[in-house]
């Protein structure tokens, strides 16, 4: 059975995507606020896959639930 292997994003690929900073990205993964990332050496590298998962866990329906 083969895998289908997803291409990974850099920071800045994955900051462009959620409208953020690169920095904003390095605090979260030092804080675990962020989406999930993978290492691959000493580089941070993401997975499209995990960008939505964080950007579904992120909708809210009422600012009340924040």
């Amino acid at each position: 059975m083969a895998q289908q292997i997803e291409t990974l994003l850099t920071p800045i690929e994955a900051a462009a995507i959620l409208k953020v900073k690169p920095n904003t990205l390095a605090k979260w993964r030092v804080t675990g606020e962020g989406p999930a990332f993978i290492r691959v050496g000493r580089s941070a590298r993401y997975s499209s896959r995990e960008i939505a998962r964080f950007i579904d866990r992120q909708t809210r329906s009422s600012t009340s639930k924040m």
